[in-house]
């Protein structure tokens, strides 16, 4: 048996993640919970860890653990904010028990997913951009007046934004203040699908950090924290 005080961290936690995955493997170690999975699109890359000390209680064995992300998102949705989370496995089932004002028990199906566990990419980066959540939202919300898509640029302590559509363009640059860092080793420009990296920023709490690292027509990776946990994602890059 797992238990967790703090539902809300992992609420979000799977919320972020079945905003792109259907179906995937959460791994239970010695070190903690982690899921690891590419989207059916092939175009998001998730890697979620949450440690052993974050849990209030972590007695469970080694074992890997197929899911319906969809459903075990709806489960976690019905937590409330102060309700303790217990999670226990048996061969076919994973039972999940919010105990708070009322005590509910739900169960979900065990799935076989065959995939090997995705190998996280370790590419060398050209620019290391750290922004607050709210501002970087704000300017993604500018781009989806023009268009569909974000071009994304960093050069000096410049990080700029980009959209283009047939009713208009949209540039914003951000001001190096001590809401946003631009570290570039040379120019880096490349697109991105905006649903796509609107959707990354959605359980980025709105006055935190968000990292992004860039390289010019390569994919981005993306991270921030949730709670004590850490979720990145590589968001593959468009033709410019």
């Amino acid at each position: 048996m797992i238990e967790l005080k703090n539902v809300v961290y992992f609420q979000r936690a799977v919320n972020a993640i079945a905003s792109f995955i259907n179906e995937g493997n959460f791994r239970f170690s010695t070190n903690g919970l982690s899921f690891k999975a590419i989207d059916p699109s092939q175009i998001v890359l998730v890697n979620y860890s949450l440690a052993k000390s974050s849990f209030d209680k972590y007695e469970i064995e080694p074992n890997f653990v197929g899911l319906d992300i969809a459903e075990l998102n709806k489960i976690m949705q019905r937590a409330l904010p102060n309700d303790r989370m217990q999670l226990e496995l048996d061969d076919n089932e994973l039972h999940v028990k919010f105990e708070g004002e009322l005590s509910r028990s739900f169960r979900l199906p065990l799935i076989d997913i065959t995939e090997e566990e995705v190998n996280i990419p370790s590419p060398k980066f050209d620019a290391r951009v750290s922004i607050n959540a709210r501002i970087l939202k704000e300017a993604l919300k500018d781009a989806g007046l023009f268009g569909s898509s974000v071009v994304i640029k960093a050069k000096g302590s410049q990080f700029i934004v980009e959209a283009r559509g047939s009713q208009g363009t949209l540039r914003t640059i951000t001001k190096e203040t001590g809401n946003v860092s631009v570290k570039a080793d040379s120019e880096v420009v490349s697109k991105y699908s905006l649903n796509f990296f609107q959707n990354i920023m959605k359980e980025a709490e709105n006055e935190a950090p968000v990292v992004l690292e860039l390289k010019s027509d390569a994919p981005m990776k993306a991270s921030f924290k949730i709670g004590e946990s850490t979720i990145e994602f590589y968001l593959a890059h468009m033709i410019l």
